[in-house]
């Protein structure tokens, strides 16, 4: 008999299980179904009372397989929030409606938002049928980077600080072990009105600095000369799969702009994205991607100038009034 197991933790042969759905479901669609801190939380595990694992499980001849994952983020005050991902040779069962059901009964305080990455219609179609409507909306852009991605190549101007603020910050890359602190107070401050880039405590961002894909050189922070306070960054990533964007090589990512209140309107934003995306294009990185909120209509214009254009978008659905 089918169930649901609810669990605040996984055991390793659980965890790798999803691991294994989450990789067929991303092969299947070209297009991941958990965003990376979901993953990070499967590998790592969640904080007490931060989030709730469900999986569904078919029985079948030879015992149970996972069919049906999601994981909901808990935050208190906040919405809770929920990604999942159904086996590509179960859908169009019932499963996704029944794991979604499940999770909106368990959910509590001001209400559950589920994020749909990809904008799929099978997704859609989920979203429509338990009532759901659209809440949030997170742009995918892109941007080539060398003839090789067959598609016209911007001509990026050279990161360059304006004099003011030249006199007052140093650009440079992350210093592991050294500039975590710095980059912590900064990010708070830069995303005090995000609900998820802005709680991205310590041991998130210790996570993510043991990742493979980590590269401090790619991660770029400017910082006060005299008090050392970080003002702004851009970090970068590289997807070394292609990110759906190619067939299995390697590009990078704008992972992350943020600018200190007290510095925006210095462009240093600009000069900072440039700086990554000067060291992607000098890797020989063919395509670099993004997302951005589709409400933030600065960032959206910055992005558009440099030469990037609309590529997907995910999207966040909850009941209406939630």
């Amino acid at each position: 008999m089918s169930h649901i197991i609810t669990a605040e933790a996984l055991d390793p042969s659980r965890r790798d299980a999803v691991l294994a759905l989450a990789e067929a479901a991303r092969e299947a669609d070209q297009v991941a179904p958990l965003s990376e801190q979901t993953l990070l939380r499967v590998r790592h595990g969640a904080p007490e009372g931060t989030g709730r694992f469900s999986l569904l499980y078919e029985e079948e001849a030879d015992g149970e397989r996972l069919s049906a994952f999601a994981f909901t983020e808990i935050a208190p005050g906040e919405p809770e929030s929920a990604e999942l991902v159904v086996a590509p040779d179960r859908r169009r069962q019932g499963l996704g409606g029944w794991l979604l059901g499940d999770l909106l009964t368990a959910s509590v305080g001001p209400g559950l938002r589920v994020w749909a990455h990809g904008r799929l219609p099978g997704a859609v179609a989920l979203a429509r049928s338990a009532g759901l409507e659209q809440v949030r909306g997170l742009l995918k852009m892109r941007m080539a980077l060398n003839t090789s991605a067959g598609a016209p190549v911007p001509d990026l101007p050279a990161p360059v600080l304006r004099p003011e603020t030249a006199q007052r910050l140093e650009l440079r890359a992350f210093r592991v072990g050294e500039d975590e602190a710095g980059w912590l107070t900064a990010n708070a401050r830069a995303f005090a009105d995000h609900p998820e880039q802005g709680q991205i405590t310590l041991e998130d961002l210790r996570q993510r600095e043991a990742e493979d894909w980590f590269d401090p050189a790619g991660f770029f922070v400017a910082v006060e000369h005299g008090s050392g306070d970080v003002a702004g960054y851009h970090w970068t990533k590289t997807h070394a799969d292609g990110a759906g964007l190619t067939d299995g090589e390697a590009v990078g990512e704008v992972y992350v702009v943020g600018v200190d209140p007290r510095w925006q309107g210095s462009g240093l934003g600009r000069a900072l994205t440039l700086a990554g995306l000067v060291h992607l294009r000098d890797r020989g990185l063919p395509w670099v991607l993004l997302y951005v909120d589709e409400e933030n209509r600065a960032a959206v214009r910055l992005y558009e100038s440099l030469g990037f254009t609309l590529w997907d978008a995910d999207v966040m659905y909850a009941k209406p009034g939630n």
